[in-house]
C-alpha cells in the first residue's frame, strides 16, 4: 500500500438510473460500481473507490467526492482525459487530486452541501431535468428563513432520520440553511459537518409544509426538542436532491486541483418531476 498513490476525485452525476452510491451484490447499477469498472479497465488494476457520501437511489450530485488508491504512474490529466472516454454518459469525473497516503473521502471531509430543489408554479415543471419536486402551493419565503434558522447550530436530529441508532447521537452541526430562487424554482442549501440516513430530505419535507402554511415555524424546534418523528411530514423524493459539494483540509492533499476537459452531463428525463 505503501507504493500506491491516493487519488481524490470529484464528480457529478444525474442519479435518475442508478441504484444510489454503494455498491450493490445483485448487479444492480451503482455510482461506486460503475466508476470502479471504468477505472479499473482504464488502468488494468482491481480498483476500489471510496465515497464521501452515499447517496440513495435517484439523488444527483454536483461535486461528490471519491477516493481510491492506484500503482499506476499515469499523469492526472492523461487519466481524466481517458476516464471522460468511458465513463456513462450520466457520469462525469470533474476534477482529480493527489492526495496524503493516510487519507479517506468520508473520514477526512470537515463539511458537506447538499441542496433540495422545490417547484412552486402554477403546474408541475415541464423540463425534464430540472429534478425538482413540485409543491401545490406557492411558498411562503419569510416563514422558511425563520423556520431554516433553528436548524443551525449543533442539534440533535433524531427526528430528521430514519436510523435506529447512531455512534454520535444523532448530534450534526448545521452551519447554514440557505435558501435561493430563481423563478419558480427554490433551493434550499444544507451545509453541515455530517448528514445522517435522510435526513436532509426530511428537513426540506418539514420547511415545505412550513412554506405552504401546513406546519407552524416551531415544528422545527418541537422535532429538535422531542427527537421525535410524530406529526412530521416523510422525506421527500430523492430526485429532489443532490450532493453539492464535500469539503476538505488543503493539509490532505500533496499536488493542485487538476480539472477535466468541461463535459455535458447528460440528463435522465423524469416522469416525477
Amino acid at each position: 500500500m505503501s507504493d500506491q498513490r491516493n487519488i481524490l476525485l470529484t464528480l457529478s452525476y444525474d442519479g435518475s438510473a442508478f441504484s444510489g452510491w454503494q455498491r450493490l451484490g445483485d448487479a444492480q447499477r451503482t455510482v461506486q460500481a460503475s466508476l470502479e469498472a471504468s477505472l479499473s479497465s482504464l488502468l488494468g488494476e482491481t480498483v476500489n473507490v471510496i465515497g464521501a457520501g452515499r447517496t440513495d437511489a435517484g439523488v444527483h450530485a454536483e461535486g461528490q467526492a471519491a477516493n481510491f488508491r492506484l500503482a499506476s504512474a499515469i499523469e492526472l490529466p492523461e487519466l481524466l482525459a481517458k476516464l471522460a472516454g468511458i465513463l456513462p454518459p450520466d457520469l462525469k469525473v470533474l476534477a482529480a487530486r493527489e492526495a496524503l497516503p493516510t487519507f479517506h473521502a468520508r473520514f477526512r471531509a470537515v463539511a458537506k452541501t447538499y441542496a433540495y430543489r422545490l417547484h412552486d408554479g402554477p403546474t408541475a415543471d415541464p423540463h425534464p431535468g430540472k429534478r425538482a419536486y413540485h409543491v401545490t402551493h406557492r411558498l411562503d419565503e419569510t416563514r422558511l428563513q425563520q423556520a431554516a434558522a433553528l436548524f443551525t447550530g449543533i442539534r440533535n436530529f433524531r427526528a430528521f432520520t430514519t436510523v435506529k441508532a447512531d455512534s454520535r447521537n444523532f448530534l450534526r452541526e448545521l452551519t447554514e440553511v440557505r435558501l435561493e430562487r430563481k423563478a419558480n424554482l427554490l433551493d434550499i442549501f444544507f451545509t453541515a459537518d455530517g448528514f445522517l440516513n435522510r435526513q436532509a430530505r426530511a428537513m426540506a419535507a418539514l420547511l415545505a409544509e412550513i412554506g405552504q402554511d401546513r406546519q407552524p415555524v416551531k415544528a422545527v424546534s418541537r422535532a429538535l426538542e422531542s427527537g421525535e418523528r410524530a406529526g412530521l411530514p416523510g422525506p421527500l423524493a430523492a430526485y429532489g436532491l443532490r450532493l453539492v459539494s464535500v469539503a476538505y483540509r488543503e493539509t490532505d492533499f500533496l499536488g493542485p486541483v487538476v480539472l477535466a476537459a468541461p463535459a455535458v452531463l447528460t440528463v435522465t428525463p423524469s416522469s416525477q418531476v
